[in-house]
């Protein structure tokens, strides 16, 4: 029970910081320049989902299993070094694609924070995935909550002091220090001391690269990238920037309203790995959904409360939040099932799950958005959510049907 106390308080003291972030520039900018730097973070958090997620999920599961060994240093290094390839090869990509929508900062501030921010997002990622393995929970804990009383005053001052850059210089040195400081605890471990020329263990890190890494990176790609296409989209309506900072600004209350699901992802891929059996899973399942249920009761009963912290209540923003509040509650259901599937050896199937999420994402942003539709985003992530719900849900029934016969 303390490693999962511990696993959300982590997790809460990391999206509380980057929420309060929000607000403050939410407050202290203009709506447009808010909007931008909500472009410029999805930018950086697309690459970064895409270069740790895989990486994140896969070390976890590997570390779990197979603890404090050659093969476990090893497969950790290698994947240090695969997300700084792929934050590189995103940065590039991604800068090309968005550039156009960003004209009041410099290109090559654009591409240093996307990279940077991105490049230390991932790293901290894999960090977190080998002290969750040998669940050090605790430490992650520790390092998330200090880094997040630390910067928070340091926030105020440079936002007020320089603007859509004091933003970006609070995100890039808050990333830093949070990776510093559990890449340390990860050095403490002696993983990374272990050395081995050994060919089956590369053997061994090829076939679990095949079987977890690539699949969930692809995952990855599809997810985040999806979420970054789906902004544009909504940018490129009439008066874009606006209404992506009132759609962004419930999208940073979602990111810690669904704090739970997300950080029992780790402890879960980790749980579900050692046990190698699924009789939690319904369990899980139903208290997961029950604390979302009443996650969203609290926020809608609270909603004015929030709107007069931001200081608005524009209607677009009122409609975002409510509709929002359902997508926690199908975005829990799938994260279940999230941890589930790499753990049975079935990541291939979370990647299709993702495939169908994405299409159905933007299919309903582009249609909605054609019509000039504020929160196109909003009902895009329900409606994905809510089909994702059910096919995974048949999807689980009969791989349990198929496993008793």
């Amino acid at each position: 029970m303390n490693n999962i106390v511990y696993a959300l308080g982590a997790n809460i003291a990391s999206k509380i910081i980057i929420l309060l972030v929000n607000i403050i520039s939410f407050r202290l900018l203009v709506s447009e320049d808010y909007g931008i730097v909500s472009l410029l973070l999805v930018m950086a958090a697309t690459i970064g989902a895409v270069s740790g997620m895989g990486a994140s999920v896969a070390v976890n599961s590997v570390v779990a299993k197979e603890g404090m060994s050659s093969l476990t240093s090893l497969f950790v290094k290698y994947n240090y070094l695969l997300s700084i390839l792929i934050s590189f090869i995103m940065a590039i990509v991604i800068y090309l694609i968005y550039a156009n929508s960003i004209e009041k900062l410099p290109m090559w501030q654009v591409f240093g924070f996307v990279f940077i921010f991105s490049l230390f997002t991932s790293f901290n990622s894999i960090s977190e995935a080998v002290l969750i393995g040998f669940q050090y929970f605790k430490k992650i804990f520790v390092n998330n909550f200090v880094n997040a009383l630390m910067f928070l005053p340091i926030c105020f001052v440079l936002i007020i002091k320089f603007e859509i850059v004091g933003v970006l210089v609070t995100l890039l040195v808050y990333r830093l220090f949070l990776f510093m400081a559990n890449f340390h605890a990860v050095s403490r471990t002696n993983i990374l001391t272990f050395k081995s020329d050994n060919a089956s263990n590369k053997k061994q890190i090829a076939l679990k690269f095949k079987e977890l890494t690539l699949p969930v990176i692809l995952s990855g790609l599809l997810v985040a990238p999806v979420i970054g296409l789906a902004f544009k989209i909504l940018v490129d309506q009439d008066g874009g920037l606006q209404k992506l900072a009132y759609f962004n600004i419930v999208y940073q209350v979602y990111l810690v309203a669904v704090f739970v699901p997300n950080a029992l992802n780790g402890f879960l891929v980790s749980h579900f790995s050692k046990s190698n059996k699924d009789y939690d899973f319904p369990k899980i399942f139903k208290y997961n959904l029950l604390f979302s249920l009443v996650i969203c009761i609290v926020l809608f009963i609270a909603q004015d409360i929030f709107y007069w912290i931001i200081g608005d209540s524009n209607i677009n923003l009122v409609s975002n939040y409510n509709i929002m509040l359902g997508s926690i509650v199908l975005f829990s259901a799938n994260a279940v099932f999230a941890s589930f599937w790499p753990s049975i050896g079935k990541a291939w199937f979370g990647l299709y799950m993702n495939i169908v999420w994405a299409i159905t994402l933007l299919t309903v942003t582009f249609i909605l958005s054609k019509y000039q539709v504020a929160e196109a985003l909003a009902w895009a992530f329900l409606s994905s959510y809510l089909l994702l719900s059910v096919i995974q849900y048949f999807g689980y029934r009969i791989t349990l049907n198929y496993a008793k016969n």
